[in-house]
């Protein structure tokens, strides 16, 4: 199924389309599909995608433009130098109000941008291998070759990563803690929340410094679920400063007032597979690093 996938719908990733079957968004003879799955004759798939989407995936009508290679240069440029790159994999620090993946919004995607100056080789489409929300800067890894994907994946799947975060959230925050939910997603309210019959969140956040009645903190996270970090420490009572969907609506609107914030100031910061030889740090924005010298922290990232 995923072979199949990633063949009928050249103009996204394999890891999207895993992820589409993982929410059901893909059935096979009217039930779920799994990657595994073997694609017969007769088999009848169906889709649960907007019509322009569907399209855009399909190549058939780009519903966000697709860059020629003369501006894909350029614009991964705007993404800044890589943190590392060799003839295996490519390592970035995206810009908050970057996607990771394409979608009808029309903002630039990581995911654009190297797919014009990665080659596909048969089967294997260049992808990131993780995924960060829009709003969420930090370390993105594209493996530029089938084995590096396979590697990394695998590694990602099996919880053999290292992924440290640096967020800045509302109170004075003393002592360090550890929170472990399960999370599902609320479609109508289009947010994660706390559910018995969700998926396991597990992550360590400890404060390094805090000022003017906020915290930085160094968050480890254990499992990668959606909004994990926003939403877990939100419940915590330790919301993400610029988190529109799980913050403090008063204190964004200052932030946004004194700073022009638009986004949470969460920043994937240092990400490691050590079976890989993979341990790469990215240093915070510069809009991060001012908000943080504004509010008189003396740390140094």
């Amino acid at each position: 199924m995923d072979r199949f996938l990633q063949k009928f719908f050249p103009e996204t990733s394999r890891g999207f389309m895993q992820k589409m079957l993982r929410k059901k968004r893909i059935k096979r003879n009217g039930k779920r599909a799994n990657a595994s799955d073997l694609v017969c004759q007769g088999d009848e798939l169906s889709f649960y995608f907007s019509e322009e989407t569907y399209q855009a995936f399909r190549g058939l009508k780009k519903a966000v433009p697709i860059l020629d290679p003369s501006s894909a240069k350029p614009l991964l440029a705007m993404v800044g130098d890589p943190l590392f790159s060799n003839d295996t994999l490519l390592v970035l620090n995206k810009p908050a109000g970057w996607l990771t993946q394409p979608d009808s919004s029309g903002k630039p995607s990581v995911s654009d941008a190297i797919r014009q100056v990665i080659p596909s080789a048969g089967t294997f489409h260049p992808a990131p291998a993780n995924r960060l929300d829009v709003g969420t800067s930090g370390i993105i890894l594209v493996p530029k070759t089938y084995p590096a994907q396979r590697e990394i994946l695998a590694a990602i799947r099996e919880r053999h990563v290292i992924k440290d975060y640096l967020a800045l959230v509302e109170g004075e925050v003393r002592h360090s803690g550890h929170l472990k939910d399960h999370l599902v997603k609320n479609d109508m309210a289009n947010k994660m929340e706390s559910n018995t019959q969700g998926s396991l969140a597990e992550l360590d956040y400890k404060p390094i410094a805090h000022s003017h009645g906020t915290t930085l903190l160094s968050v480890r996270l254990h499992t990668g679920r959606s909004h994990q970090i926003r939403v877990q420490l939100a419940q915590a009572g330790l919301p993400i400063v610029g988190d529109y969907k799980y913050g403090n609506p008063t204190l964004n609107r200052k932030f946004t007032r004194d700073f022009n914030l638009d986004h949470p100031l969460l920043h994937s910061q240092h990400y490691a597979i050590a079976d890989l030889k993979i341990d790469v740090t990215a240093p915070i924005p510069d809009d991060f690093r001012n908000i943080l010298t504004a509010l008189e922290y003396r740390v140094h990232y």
